[in-house]
């Protein structure tokens, strides 16, 4: 696996530290070189040795070419961290043994190792960490103290010295690294300034497809409910007509099964709609105190005739004077949905039971079936919009999307919906509601 590439602050620190070691590198040797000829004409001028000067300087010339050659190898990354110090021994042997030697020249030996050592410090600050700062500019400073000591130079001309170097330490290391600092700072600003733009763009990309997604969901929800509605009329007229005559039973069963279905087709194309407003909050619930047995009853009602066709039988426990926070458009519509969903997982002369208890702080109402227990790893997954997802098995794959729906319109009620174990019983749905109206979740738009 390939290394992950580095961040753009990380990879501009690395190019600038390269780049100030490279300067630094030729700096110095360019500093070498002059002071090489300085001290030629040193060495002429005063006809002394070789070796006082001239030697050391071309060993440091020699040395400090080696470091600018080799400065992207590792032997020059090495010689750039320890040639601050060779840059310290060479300027303090020399000058004081150059004030040893021609002590009527102190002065002259003095202001030079300042500015020498100055040079030093500011290379150190420009391309080195702070801790070799710290410890280039404590010995420069040792070393200027010691130079200066001798030749019995005030103190007030010592402390200036002193307070230069510092100053230079401090100007070139620390000014440089702030000023880095706040343009990883800017460029990091404009990186997460982009980003936001190109989220809000993609977020305004997904804001026009919901809206299209709506559009198109609304356009197919009216041309279905047109001919759906049409053969309602239709099958409505034919059962008046037949009921006129004398048919046979299994006729009327017949045709009141298909007004059934087309029915429950109609009630699921609404509900379709309703499941996409529900999830983007297009719909404002109109809660009202309403008395929860007549709710029960109605659903209790509805269920019987399928119930009977399979011998399933359906009963219902609710005590009068029971009142809940409700939207009568959208809370008895998943109550349907949740009984059809448990009468078809329910079993041939199985039994199912509708409970509603509570007080005025909360109501329970509960859905019993001898329909097959749901695995306690998939009970909060049939609630999901696409349950049938990562190899479901067959106990869940028949809820679809009717547990989704009815999952949005208790959760829209600030209730809950959950499927719960009951002695007794091997499904049982528990919805949980408020007792009293609360402020509605939805938003109208």
């Amino acid at each position: 696996m390939s290394p992950a590439p580095a961040a753009p602050s990380q990879a501009h620190s690395s190019i600038s530290q390269a780049y100030a070691l490279s300067v630094t590198a030729a700096i110095r040797l360019a500093a070498g070189i002059a002071l090489l000829g300085v001290a030629a004409g040193w060495t002429a001028m005063k006809r002394i040795d070789f070796g006082f000067i001239l030697l050391p300087m071309l060993a440091y010339v020699a040395l400090a070419a080696t470091a600018l050659a080799g400065r992207h190898r590792p032997l020059g990354l090495r010689l750039a961290l320890v040639m601050p110090f060779f840059d310290l021994a060479l300027a303090f042997v020399v000058h004081q043994h150059g004030i040893a030697r021609f002590p009527q020249h102190a002065a002259s030996w003095a202001v030079s190792s300042l500015g020498v050592f100055t040079l030093i410090v500011a290379l150190v600050g420009l391309s080195l960490s702070i801790r070799l700062v710290v410890a280039v500019t404590l010995l420069s400073v040792s070393a200027q103290w010691l130079i200066l000591r001798d030749p019995g130079i005030t103190l007030y001309s010592v402390l200036v010295a002193t307070f230069t170097i510092l100053f230079v330490a401090v100007a070139t290391s620390a000014i440089p690294r702030m000023a880095a600092a706040a343009i990883r700072r800017e460029e990091q600003a404009a990186l997460t300034i982009e980003s936001l733009a190109r989220v809000q763009a993609q977020n305004r990309q997904l804001e026009l497809l919901q809206r299209e997604k709506d559009s198109l969901l609304e356009i197919i929800v009216h041309d279905m409910r047109g001919p759906v509605g049409a053969a309602m009329l239709s099958l409505e007229y034919l059962v008046i007509e037949l009921k006129k005559r004398p048919v046979r039973a299994p006729l009327l069963e017949a045709t009141d099964d298909a007004v059934a279905t087309l029915n429950s087709l109609s009630s699921m194309i609404s509900q379709i709609l309703d499941t996409s407003k529900l999830e983007s909050g297009r719909i404002t619930l109109r809660l009202d105190r309403v008395e929860v047995r007549p709710i029960l009853e109605k659903a209790l009602r509805e269920a019987n005739p399928r119930a009977a066709s399979r011998s399933i039988t359906v009963a219902m426990e609710a005590p009068e004077g029971l009142f809940a926070a409700l939207d009568l458009r959208l809370f008895p519509r998943a109550l349907e949905v949740l009984t059809t969903h448990l009468l078809r997982h329910t079993l041939e002369a199985g039994r199912m039971l509708l409970v509603a208890t509570g007080d005025s702080r909360e109501v329970r109402l509960s859905l019993h079936s001898t329909a097959p227990a749901v695995p306690a790893a998939e009970r909060d997954r049939i609630f999901d919009k696409f349950p049938r997802a990562d190899g479901e098995s067959r106990n869940t794959s028949g809820w679809a999307l009717g547990l989704y729906f009815c999952r949005l319109v208790v959760s829209s009620h600030q209730g809950t919906i959950a499927l719960e174990d009951v002695d007794g019983w091997p499904t049982s749905f528990v919805i949980r509601l408020p007792g009293q109206p609360r402020s509605p979740s939805g938003i109208f738009t």
